[in-house]
């Protein structure tokens, strides 16, 4: 074999190497669904009545959408990383959400959520005003991930 022939098939096999592994970054890990995913979720829901919407952000950067607590999940995008990591950081260390105690009403209007695995916490609000510090603005903004229509 000549060296030349050597080199092209390394070169052939280093492009195809790192071209896999660079895809292979890219994709989601874990399961694809909310409720098998075992990393952390961000979880908003809004509304008095049963079928109220339920929006989730996983640390996957996964964006999904339901109608209630029983409906099938539906998948709307991806966040990037960085947005992802922001997201997470805003609610654990800013808001506090696995800490903060809160009186929670009988009928929420909204709430934000942190989940992982089986360990849930939750902070209602019966009225936008009565929300706790910085969570109707994480709310707002949370919301304007997802498109309109889903809103």
């Amino acid at each position: 074999m000549s060296t030349r022939f050597v080199r092209l098939l390394l070169m052939v096999g280093w492009i195809v190497l790192g071209g896999a592994g660079v895809v292979r970054a890219q994709e989601p890990t874990g399961s694809l669904f909310p409720n098998r995913f075992t990393g952390r979720q961000l979880v908003v829901t809004t509304g008095h009545d049963e079928n109220r919407p339920e929006y989730r952000l996983l640390d996957n950067g996964l964006l999904f959408y339901r109608e209630g607590s029983t409906g099938a999940f539906q998948q709307l995008g991806q966040q990037p990383k960085d947005k992802t990591l922001e997201w997470f950081r805003r609610a654990e260390q800013e808001l506090k959400v696995k800490t903060l105690t809160a009186a929670k009403p009988e009928t929420p209007a909204a709430s934000v959520g942190w989940k992982k695995g089986k360990t849930e916490f939750t902070v209602a609000w019966a009225d936008k005003k009565d929300a706790p510090d910085g969570y109707r603005d994480f709310y707002e903004d949370f919301l304007k991930l997802f498109p309109k229509k889903k809103k």
